[in-house]
């Protein structure tokens, strides 16, 4: 826009207040809604999904957008304060089915919410009232809860604890750090995670890979002959990164959850749509959990507990079998589809 008016010269003479909030306006909102009857024709042809995305604004009033996925790309439809009804689960049912109606219910195949229990109410209703359409919470939200849940269990909390005081020790003193990345080549063990909830396990991962250059680090000559390993904080730091057990249990939880970070990454990627590949994702988390610890059931139980909770009765739904069997990346492939035989009964429920 300065380009353009640079390129006018001098002289020039800006719109006025009057004409922009009139006219301008006007004819802004016209091409709108011209643009989202383009999307309409799109939404005919393949189908569309609704997002409903929650927020808080810097005054506390609950707002939410409602958003219309397809091939095309998204399109914002608009947005509400919802600050009066967001307890009330009819008059955020009407909002929504409001939505439905203007898209046109021939038209959506699926309504995306976050997973309270108002939303749940609300998604049940609306799957009743429009036979063709599913509701499911965000599939990103459930896998951050299944990290949230396997966080909770005790041994994972204790682990994640000692991991916190060596990654503590380590950068907030200048010569373990130095010395640190010395034996690690200059890399890093703290790295970006797509959530905060996986933020901690994806530090475990780090910290395993880097086991043997830590235990190397304070067995050196540089670190045994410096004054911080002298410290009571060194010493204690030295005790955990020569610490067996807490190593042990470092692998046990990193080979468990290595898969699920594997989905949050599918799941929280923006260059493909994720419906088609989460079945299968969540499959080989539950198969990988079960071929590494088949002879210790005990320390394999509470994650697969975990993951039942979050999938089987809070995501899983027939759309995500349809995505599965309707994805040319598995769908021609002969063992794949003896290994889910049973899932066809949801894919013929799709409709």
């Amino acid at each position: 826009m300065i380009d353009a008016i640079a390129n006018i010269g001098a002289g020039y003479k800006g719109t006025n207040y009057g004409r922009v909030r009139g006219y301008l306006l006007s004819k802004l909102v016209e091409d709108v809604k011209k643009m989202i009857e383009d999307y309409h024709e799109i939404w005919k042809q393949t189908g569309c999904t609704i997002m409903v995305d929650g927020w808080i604004d810097r005054c506390r009033h609950t707002l939410i957008n409602f958003l219309v996925y397809s091939p095309k790309g998204t399109a914002f439809l608009k947005s509400v304060d919802a600050s009066h009804v967001l307890k009330i689960a009819d008059a955020l049912f009407k909002l929504l089915r409001d939505v439905v109606l203007f898209v046109g219910p021939e038209n959506v195949v699926h309504v995306v919410t976050n997973n309270v229990s108002n939303y749940v109410a609300i998604g049940r209703l609306l799957e009743s009232e429009f036979h063709r359409l599913y509701w499911s919470p965000y599939a990103v939200h459930c896998v951050n809860l299944m990290f949230q849940d396997i966080g909770k269990l005790e041994e994972v909390s204790e682990t994640m604890s000692q991991a916190s005081m060596i990654m503590k020790y380590i950068y907030n003193h200048c010569h373990p750090l130095h010395l640190m990345r010395k034996f690690i080549d200059r890399r890093e063990i703290l790295r970006p995670a797509p959530t905060q909830f996986v933020t901690n396990f994806i530090a475990l991962q780090s910290i395993l890979a880097q086991k043997d250059a830590m235990r190397a680090m304070v067995t050196s000559r540089e670190w045994t002959s410096s004054a911080y390993s002298k410290e009571a904080k060194a010493k204690n730091f030295v005790d955990q990164v020569l610490d067996s057990k807490f190593w042990n249990q470092c692998t046990d939880i990193v080979k468990l959850t290595q898969q699920l970070v594997r989905v949050l990454h599918i799941v929280n990627s923006e260059n493909r749509a994720a419906i088609g590949f989460l079945y299968q994702a969540i499959y080989k988390v539950r198969e990988e959990m079960v071929k590494r610890f088949q002879k210790i059931k005990t320390v394999v139980d509470p994650y697969l507990k975990i993951l039942a909770t979050r999938w089987d009765l809070e995501l899983r739904k027939d759309l995500h079998t349809a995505g599965y069997w309707l994805n040319p990346a598995f769908r021609f492939n002969a063992g794949e589809f003896e290994k889910h035989k049973q899932t066809i009964s949801s894919l013929l429920r799709c409709h």
